[in-house]
């Protein structure tokens, strides 16, 4: 990768850190706040808050996830290729052999990778699944188990 690369991955983490503590300041500052109802409105603004606050903890997760494949895509690319089609084209998977091919190294055993998986999976039940990790019909009562996207676990995944 290129000897510059660690800045603008600084500038992108700096970035989602800002928008993470400036987002969670401003719905906790709205869901805590005392309102006067608007008549037009069908829900108060606390309620709205309540809704949005999911919408903004899903985007974290979001852009953590889309940040962790960029820079898998990056580690994947030979210098200067990032953007040819071949590489932007790779599922996550072939991007995750090729870096292990390249650098002969298990990516599962460097630190961070299990979280980065954490975030992959929780993404993945949220876009695909409504929030479902998994539903055990096994039981006489199908158990259905979704994912956490609580403050504190966003939290955890982020840092």
């Amino acid at each position: 990768m290129h000897p510059k690369s660690d800045i603008l991955l600084k500038w992108e983490l700096d970035t989602i850190e800002y928008y993470f503590h400036n987002g969670l300041n401003y719905y906790t500052e709205l869901i805590q706040g005392e309102f006067s109802e608007d008549p037009n409105h069908i829900i108060g603004v606390k309620e709205y808050a309540i809704g949005s606050f999911k919408y903004f903890r899903r985007s974290v997760l979001y852009e953590l996830n889309a940040l962790i494949e960029q820079w898998l895509l990056i580690a994947s690319s030979e210098d200067g290729q990032f953007f040819h089609n071949q590489n932007l084209k790779r599922t996550r998977s072939n991007t995750v052999k090729t870096i292990k091919q390249k650098y002969v190294i298990e990516l599962d055993k460097i630190s961070g990778f299990h979280g980065t998986e954490m975030i992959r999976k929780t993404v993945n039940s949220i876009k695909h699944r409504g929030g479902f990790d998994f539903t055990d019909y096994s039981k006489g009562i199908p158990e259905f188990k979704s994912v956490k996207d609580d403050i504190e676990h966003l939290k955890e995944l982020k840092d």
